[in-house]
Order: structure tokens, then C-alpha cells, then sequence
């Protein structure tokens, strides 16, 4: 046997072969086997490399065909019968099942719908619903708070709806946020649909509402305050209506000026109010100062009045009853009244003057020392000068 002949030596050298041509098998013939006996490599074998993933994605669908593919089978694979349908069908069932579990963070509220219609609320937690299409769950954060601007935007220009009309028929460039939330997550989820651009168009038409009752100089000064409890009062009670759910927790007004081109003039007027305003306060607190000193002034007065009213009136009974004690008096000894009344009025008339009384029944007589009594007095009552000294 020749030594290239390795098919057990009924083989032929090929017709226009030689011995390493392109048609023969080399040293070892061109069998089915390798040289040293080795069976040949399959031909489905993976490479080197790695698995082949498309021969395994075709052998899976020859399998689930049940091994009807090319040639009848693949590798001899064996088919998808009633177990393996039945165990797919239960994990098909399992899924369909898991997914109606769901959970609820704190701060969110769930809203279960059966056939789109409300069935049920759940709290915080883990629930389970009737897999899809029976029950449908939404979702919706109740507690975070959500915020709307009106008039300007982050970032970019003045937006239009910042400019308002006033009651005085001026114009004020007002900036705002609301600030809202969930109150009703049925509703929410029922009633609404965009419900930022419904707290959009709500906060707006509230707050032309409420600026178109105000003064310009007003909103601008002194009721920014009101102004914000106004619009979220009525933006509220518009929301309410609508059953929308939504809470308005709180209206912040950004800013609240005059347009920019008379934005100056609008300075001049501000600062002359406030002008005003400082001469009036001083012109109060003056007031408080004298009008309290006027009023105890005439307390004062009164009260004088009143005393003078009484003592005269005590002095007026007094006379009255001297008067009747003197009558009664009288009527007991007239002679004796009579000459004590006289000699009484006399001392009266002549205590302070300097004269000699005459009697003309006596003659010339002093009745009373009066010119001496008095230098008598004068002199111990005025004080004695020191003696000179000596020079």
C-alpha cells in the first residue's frame, strides 16, 4: 500500500493529482479521518471564540417547533412537549399575576381604578390589585409641594400676564408663585387633566380679579399682604368648584411695580406719599402732645371753678346764718345788739387808719392811743441797724 494511500488501499490516486496537490489528501489520503486517527470536527461546533448565540437562538426555535426544522431536528434535539407548554403557561400566569403588586411611599397616595371606573384609595405600603386590564393603579404624590410662576420665568424675560390693570386705571407689573399640593388625589386623578397649565390660568384670572379692586399706590406699598391672602382666598374657592383636588398653600408676590417707562415719575409720586405720610405722623404726635395738655388744662380750670363755686356758696350760708343768729339777737336786747353792731362796724371802718376819736359827750378825749400803738410796733418789729464802726 502506497504510502499516501491511507483509505485501506482500495482508494485511487485522483485523476491529475500529485502528491500535496490541491486534490489530494497529503501524506494521510483524504479520508474522513485525521492523521493520527481523529475524527473530524463537527461541523455545528462552537468556535473558538465562544459560543455561537445565533446556533443557540435556532436550535431554541427548532425545539419550540418541536423539532420540525431544518431536516427534521437539530442535532437530534428533542421536541416541546405538553410539560414544558404547561410550565410556560404557569409562568405566563404567575407574571400576569405579580403584576398587580405595588407600592405606595409615604407621602403618596394610591388610586385603583376597575375598569376605569374609582373602585378604591390605599395608603403608604404594599398592595395588590387585579392584574391589568381588571384594575389599573395610579400613583400620585400628595405632600410634595409644587410650584407655578406668573410673570416671569428662570432665566429668561417678562412674560405678558405680568402686566395688570388697577382699580385707578394704572398699569403694575406684578410677579408671583403659588405654591400647591394634593388635597384630593381622586379627584386630582378624576377631574384634571394638565394640571399646571388649570393653577396657570386660575392664578392669573385670580389675581387680575384682585389687583383690579386695588389702587396702584396701594398694592404697591401697604397691601401686598392682602393682595396675596385675596388671590389665594379666591383661587381656592375657584378650584373648589371645579373639584380639582388641588390645595393652595401659599401666593408669594415676587415684585409689585409700575411699568418701566414711567417707572420714575411713579418713584416721585411714592416718595412725596411717603412725605405726606411723615407730616402727618409728626402732626398726630404734636397733636397727642398738646391736645392731652389742653384737656388736663381745662380739668384744671373746672376744677377751680368748682372749688371757688363752693366756697362762695359755704361763705353766702354762712353770712345767712350769722345774719339769723344776729336777729335773734336782736329780738331778745335791741339796745345792746345795736351798740355791738356799731361798735363792731366802727373797728372795722377805723382799725387801719390813724385818728383821734372826739365824744361829744365827754369832750376831747383819745378814745383809742392808735398813732402811738402804731410806732410802737413799728418800731419793735423793724430791724435794728449795727453801729459804724470805728475809724
Amino acid at each position: 500500500m502506497p504510502w499516501n494511500d491511507q483509505s485501506g488501499g482500495g482508494g485511487q490516486k485522483p485523476p491529475g493529482g500529485s502528491n500535496g496537490g490541491p486534490n489530494s489528501g497529503g501524506p494521510w489520503g483524504d479520508g474522513p479521518r485525521q492523521p493520527w486517527g481523529q475524527p473530524p470536527k463537527r461541523p455545528d461546533a462552537p468556535p473558538p471564540g465562544g459560543p455561537d448565540l445565533e446556533e443557540m437562538m435556532r436550535r431554541f426555535q427548532d425545539r419550540m417547533r418541536g423539532g420540525r426544522g431544518r431536516g427534521g431536528g437539530v442535532d437530534g434535539g428533542r421536541p416541546f412537549g405538553p410539560a414544558g407548554f404547561a410550565v410556560l403557561g404557569a409562568l405566563l400566569v404567575a407574571g400576569w399575576f405579580a403584576s398587580g403588586v405595588y407600592v405606595v411611599d409615604t407621602g403618596e397616595q394610591g388610586i385603583v381604578t376597575r375598569f376605569g371606573a374609582f373602585d378604591r384609595a390605599t395608603g403608604p405600603g404594599l398592595h395588590v390589585h387585579l392584574p391589568p386590564p381588571l384594575e389599573n393603579v395610579r400613583v400620585e404624590q400628595v405632600t410634595r409641594q409644587r410650584r407655578v410662576q406668573i410673570g416671569f420665568d428662570e432665566g429668561q424675560d417678562k412674560l405678558s400676564e405680568s402686566l395688570m390693570l388697577t382699580r385707578d386705571e394704572s398699569i403694575v407689573d406684578i410677579d408671583f408663585t403659588v405654591v400647591w399640593s394634593l388635597k384630593d388625589a381622586k379627584d386630582f386623578v378624576f377631574n384634571t387633566r394638565n394640571p399646571e397649565d388649570m393653577v396657570f390660568a386660575v392664578s392669573e384670572s385670580a389675581m387680575r380679579e384682585v389687583v383690579g379692586q386695588r389702587t396702584l399706590e396701594a398694592i404697591i406699598t401697604r397691601d401686598r399682604g392682602a393682595v396675596e391672602d385675596a388671590t389665594k382666598a379666591l383661587m381656592q374657592r375657584t378650584l373648589d368648584s371645579y373639584k380639582s383636588g388641588i390645595l393652595i398653600n401659599q401666593v408669594q408676590l415676587q415684585s409689585a411695580t409700575a411699568p418701566q417707562v414711567v417707572i420714575e415719575a411713579f418713584d416721585d409720586v411714592v416718595r412725596a406719599s411717603q412725605d405726606a405720610d411723615t407730616k402727618i405722623n409728626e402732626a398726630t404726635k404734636y397733636q397727642n402732645e398738646v391736645v392731652p395738655q389742653a384737656r388736663g388744662e381745662a380739668a384744671r380750670m373746672i376744677q377751680e371753678s368748682e372749688a371757688y363755686k363752693e366756697r362762695v356758696v359755704r361763705e353766702a350760708n354762712g353770712e345767712a346764718e350769722r345774719f339769723r343768729l344776729i336777729q335773734e339777737q336782736y329780738k331778745g336786747a335791741p339796745r345792746v345788739t345795736r351798740e355791738r353792731l356799731y361798735l363792731e362796724t366802727m373797728e372795722r371802718i377805723y382799725g387801719g387808719a390813724d385818728k383821734i376819736i372826739v365824744d361829744g359827750r365827754t369832750g376831747v378825749t383819745p378814745y383809742l392811743p392808735l398813732d402811738q400803738l402804731r410806732r410802737q410796733q413799728a418800731g419793735q418789729g423793724a430791724p435794728t441797724a449795727p453801729p459804724a464802726p470805728n475809724r
